[in-house]
């Protein structure tokens, strides 16, 4: 790719390398869990909006977080218009990731 491309679909700065930081589960999310997900420090653009309203599933969120936590990929599935994409964003909105 080259320069002018890079700067197009990056408009300010390189995405971030990966996670630098952890946060605990019950402390960002509210579910009676003690683990610690991979996180970013610090929000950049490419990073969900945060729906301060929005309610969790305890059990879609584990299986999510899990995946986070240890690299994997996770199927979500479920009728269209029921969340799945909109809880993928909550939880990564609370994880700075994008």
């Amino acid at each position: 790719m080259s320069k002018a491309a890079e700067n197009k679909a990056m408009p300010n700065g390189p995405m971030p390398e990966g996670p630098d930081t952890e946060v605990n589960a019950r402390d960002v999310f509210g579910i009676d869990i003690d683990m610690t997900v991979p996180a970013f420090s610090e929000h950049n653009e490419y990073v969900p909006d945060f729906d301060a309203d929005y309610l969790f599933d305890k059990q879609t969120t584990l299986a999510l977080l899990a995946g986070f936590a240890h690299n994997r990929r996770v199927m979500v599935q479920g009728y269209h218009g029921t969340g799945k994409s909109t809880h993928i964003e909550q939880i990564a909105a609370r994880l700075n990731w994008p």
